[in-house]
């Protein structure tokens, strides 16, 4: 089908520029309309099939070489390198194959008269919306290597935070794999050799040695079950994941859950505000700052307040008191706010919440990591200590009838 780039206006008064898939001119007309949104522009796009797939769902590039890519266009832009030329380059350097084809129809578009900042709007499954406001700013009057070089130290920032997540959490995810294939390999090869032995002995055996012969029986005999109770499982689960209801529960639960909720909500507040400073540093209003940056929260819940604090900011009130009132944010946040209003320097304190935020996460991390890895070891004991006692109670049971 078709595609085409449109520019609309939201009901909440916001202009979206995107790139959509329809039969025809009218369906995309009344698909828009549907959603609520007023057509201020749409046209026809003439892309390869290539192109298509990443407009339609192309998978996204990692994080850090798109932040190494938008640096790189940053110098390229401030050394005197045309805009096209230096994306056409780019586009031959990525690794990935999404972003290659990306910037190429980027560079495509660009040298046809089409703004980077809509160039960069149409494809929001590669480059955040961060990325076509910070464009729209310098097309505005500012400086493009600028604002491509605070977008770039967004993304480096961000990159950096989850790094860092990873990892801290491999050696638990690690050691929980190497568990879960001792114990399938012992449920399935070795138990049942004892099972056998047991039962042509006629040992008499606990109800744990019961629970685990079916355990192993259902795993080796009826194998294909568990893998389809597993699918299942996961089908439903991703389903669940990918609803609007499902996951603002998945995200609400993230951000109360013991040990690693606080560490989710500073991570995701400190994305927040540190697109909030970007924004803010390079003159967008406060209103737009706050939709842009619900955009990048990445979870509903945060994503929600911000728009709720868009809204009572829009209506005249101060921003410290409309985050303070969805009740989500910290008090250090609200408080950096209400000051950073009061001097004039609201871009700088919320660069210095993101720089603590960033070094507590870090350590809150770190910590998370020492607590998981004992649990892990408490709970590997006791799934070992049932195996063994399913089995040696038994062997014991045969020793004294022996005797």
């Amino acid at each position: 089908m078709p595609i085409y780039a449109c520019r609309t206006i939201a009901p909440s008064g916001a202009l979206k520029e995107r790139k959509i898939e329809a039969a025809s001119e009218l369906g995309a007309r009344e698909l828009l309309q549907g959603e609520g949104e007023l057509v201020v522009q749409l046209r026809e796009l003439t892309i390869s099939a290539e192109t298509r797939a990443v407009v339609t769902g192309g998978k996204r590039p990692p994080i850090d070489e798109l932040a190494s890519t938008i640096r790189q266009m940053s110098i390229l832009v401030r050394a005197g390198v045309p805009l096209v030329e230096g994306l056409r380059s780019l586009a031959e350097q990525a690794k990935s194959d999404t972003l290659r084809v990306c910037l190429g129809q980027i560079a495509a578009d660009v040298s046809q008269g089409a703004a980077l900042s809509d160039a960069f709007a149409a494809y929001p499954n590669v480059f955040p919306v961060l990325a076509a406001e910070m464009a729209k700013i310098a097309e505005a009057g500012g400086s493009l290597a600028e604002a491509m070089a605070r977008l770039a130290k967004h993304l480096e920032t961000g990159a950096d935070i989850r790094r860092k997540v990873r990892g801290a959490l491999a050696y638990p995810i690690v050691v929980v794999c190497i568990s879960v294939v001792t114990v399938l390999v012992m449920v399935t090869f070795i138990l049942p050799r004892f099972m056998k032995l047991f039962t042509s002995m006629g040992a008499k055996v606990p109800w744990t040695t019961k629970a685990l012969m079916a355990t192993s029986h259902i795993l080796v005999e009826r194998w294909y079950l568990f893998v389809a109770g597993v699918a299942l499982v996961v089908y439903y689960f991703r389903r669940f994941a990918r609803s609007p209801s499902g996951k603002r529960k998945l995200d609400s639960l993230a951000l109360k859950l013991p040990l690693i909720g606080d560490v989710v909500s500073k991570i995701v507040v400190s994305r927040v505000l540190a697109s909030m400073a970007t924004l803010l540093s390079s003159g967008v209003p406060m209103v737009q700052a706050l939709e842009t940056s619900a955009s990048a929260a990445d979870n509903e819940v945060i994503r929600e307040a911000l728009l709720t604090a868009r809204k009572h900011v829009a209506e005249g009130r101060e921003t410290s008191q409309a985050l303070k009132a969805s009740g989500i944010f910290p008090s250090l946040v609200v408080q950096m706010v209400a000051s950073g209003e009061k001097t004039g320097e609201l871009p700088t304190m919320l660069d210095h919440v993101c720089e603590l935020y960033n070094q507590e996460t870090d350590a809150k991390v770190k910590s998370l990591t020492s607590v998981i890895e004992p649990i892990l070891i408490v709970l590997l004991g006791i799934v070992v200590g049932f195996i063994a006692i399913s089995v040696i109670v038994p062997i014991y049971s045969l020793v004294g009838a022996v005797k």
